[in-house]
């Protein structure tokens, strides 16, 4: 479901025109005595196809990013209210559904957003794969030995 490890009941489930799978989960938690954490989160998972990374300016980046994310990227959206009596946890919930819903219908929906997801997560994984590049070239530096070290500063006669 998601790299937080959080579980929670599935509220709904659709696929969007675009392709986008946007699923609402419910992580709400009582907190104390009659009061709740009213959590709701929307996970929408994003099909890419390949031509779209073959569209990225550096190949070999497309590439790792291809077998790094198994052709889907996704983001996450959650709404949560804090300390609700639990009278009102449904009504709450309910409310928080609602939102969620109205930002997908009208903001998730479009092409335009999962062509810019999409761009998004190719920045975000820029940096992640430079890093490790210069990680790799760093390792490969530190491999060299120069010999033992002289640690005879740190001892006195």
């Amino acid at each position: 479901m998601n790299k937080n490890n959080e579980s929670g009941k599935i509220l709904e489930s659709m696929v969007l025109a675009n392709g986008l799978k946007v699923t609402f989960y419910d992580l709400s938690k009582n907190i104390a005595a009659d009061r709740w954490l009213i959590k709701v989160k929307c996970e929408a998972v994003l099909a890419v196809p390949d031509e779209w990374f073959d569209a990225v300016d550096d190949a070999e980046m497309a590439s790792a990013m291809q077998q790094d994310c198994a052709h889907t990227v996704v983001h996450v959206v959650s709404r949560e209210r804090n300390f609700i009596d639990e009278k009102d946890k449904d009504r709450i919930l309910q409310e928080l559904v609602k939102q969620l819903l109205a930002n997908v219908r009208t903001y998730m929906a479009g092409e335009l957003f999962a062509r810019r997801l999409f761009a998004k997560k190719v920045d975000e994984f820029k940096l992640k794969y430079l890093v490790r590049q210069q990680l790799g070239r760093q390792v490969e530096v530190e491999d060299e030995d120069d010999g033992p070290a002289d640690f005879s500063a740190c001892f006195r006669d």
